[in-house]
């Protein structure tokens, strides 16, 4: 798969591939959407909207979307687990 380089991404916002922050999905598969979307795999196999490409969409995705990145089919494993 071929993403953006480092020094493409925008400072201060996270990045999936190189500034993801420390949330409980980091280790689940991860693929992209053709929206640019990344989603992570849990092990009910059901994909979730990893959260650094949700805070890096919401910003850099186009104002079209703004608000939606988070929506999917959800069976609760991305809650955080202090939640």
């Amino acid at each position: 798969m071929k993403v953006h380089s480092k020094d493409q991404c925008v400072v201060g916002l996270p990045c999936p591939f190189h500034a993801a922050t420390d949330h409980h999905m980091r280790e689940w598969v991860m693929t992209v959407q053709a929206s640019g979307l990344v989603e992570r795999k849990c092990e009910h196999g059901v994909g979730h909207p990893d959260p650094d490409s949700i805070a890096y969409l919401e910003v850099e995705g186009g104002s079209g979307r703004r608000g939606t990145w988070a929506i999917h089919t959800c069976d609760g494993c991305c809650a955080p687990p202090d939640a």
